[in-house]
């Protein structure tokens, strides 16, 4: 709309120059005669003012083509504010609000939700609970472990005296192994049951196979509340770190009584130098799919998790991966 203004003002400043320059022209004419002797100085006053109307014409178009255009002015760039130090302790300033001050984060911290105790890495907590936190002795539910305990012991058998019965407190990282474990059984069974149904891929489908299992071995502590580092305390070895892998099977019993005898009954005598006495281990165990041939079936057959003992033995359940076996309680016991 400027631009057109402009314009409209030059074509009126040029109508009116033009008009001044005919209107002196045919003033000239007209008196040339009567005022001959003045023709000199009116011809170099109407050049001087021919010139001038030039000058006025060369500036007005000047300004008009080479006015510099009009750009909208950029704003202003935003406030630099100075960055938090993860060293130091630093004021940031909020443009919105008040002034807060800015406390840089600290570590990460693992308490131990027993005892307290902090730690800066997870592996350091798990290693703390895995041996001063792993086993406590039962108080609730000690009146069941006896009884699951005393069944199937014969009556002519001694009756054995428990001394105390300890719950193993796993760490995630077991649990989470065992229940992975149970559900790659479950998978599996679900993928055999689509080609060819059976009773026993129903029972893995429904919960792996799970079965409730005794184990009996060694110890050489006291059993205090903490597992101790000694290389040859079986029970301590299996509460931290499981059952080894290079076992060819962990053998697993359906009764405390036919764990107990699974083992010689001269242990105790034989190896006192070493202070070495028995425990019973309960455990949830994932059977999986069961074989039966123990010519066909082996820890490397992967149509198998687990085999039955052979003749008298039939009532062992040997597993293969040490994954599918979870202790969950240890009874210390003489007979």
């Amino acid at each position: 709309m400027a631009k057109n203004n402009t314009f409209f003002s030059f074509f009126i400043l040029l109508f009116h120059l033009i008009g001044c320059f005919f209107s002196s022209s045919h003033h000239h004419h007209h008196h040339r005669r009567s005022h001959h002797h003045n023709s000199s100085s009116s011809t170099a006053r109407f050049k001087k003012k021919i010139t001038s109307t030039k000058k006025t014409i060369s500036s007005f178009l000047n300004n008009l083509f080479s006015a510099p255009s009009t750009k909208p002015t950029p704003p202003p760039p935003p406030p630099s504010f100075p960055s938090p130090s993860s060293s130091t302790r630093s004021l940031y300033i909020n443009p919105h609000k008040e002034e807060i001050n800015y406390t840089p984060c600290h570590q990460n911290i693992f308490p131990c939700t027993i005892c307290g105790e902090i730690f800066q890495i997870p592996t350091l907590l798990e290693q703390h609970q895995s041996t001063k936190h792993a086993i406590s002795e039962l108080i609730d539910g000690e009146n069941i472990v006896r009884i699951i305990f005393k069944t199937g012991w014969p009556e002519t058998a001694k009756t054995p005296k428990i001394h105390r019965i300890l719950k193993i407190h796993n760490s995630p990282k077991i649990i989470a192994r065992f229940e992975d474990y149970r559900e790659i059984v479950k998978s599996r069974a679900s993928a055999n049951v689509a080609l060819k149904p059976s009773l026993k891929d129903e029972r893995c489908i429904a919960d792996g196979n799970e079965l409730l299992r005794f184990h009996c071995t060694t110890f050489m502590c006291e059993l205090d509340g903490t597992v101790c580092n000694q290389q040859y305390c079986s029970v301590c070895g299996i509460i931290k770190n499981g059952f080894s892998p290079k076992m060819d099977g962990i053998s697993t019993l359906p009764t405390s009584w036919r764990a107990h005898v699974a083992v010689p009954d001269d242990l105790e005598e034989e190896f006192r130098f070493m202070n070495v006495k028995r425990a019973l281990l309960v455990c949830r165990v994932v059977a999986g799919r069961v074989g039966c041939d123990p010519g066909l079936v082996d820890k490397e057959d992967p149509g198998f998790d687990s085999l039955v003992g052979p003749g008298e033995e039939e009532d062992e359940l040997l597993v293969f991966n040490p994954r599918a076996v979870l202790p969950c309680f240890v009874i210390v016991y003489t007979v």
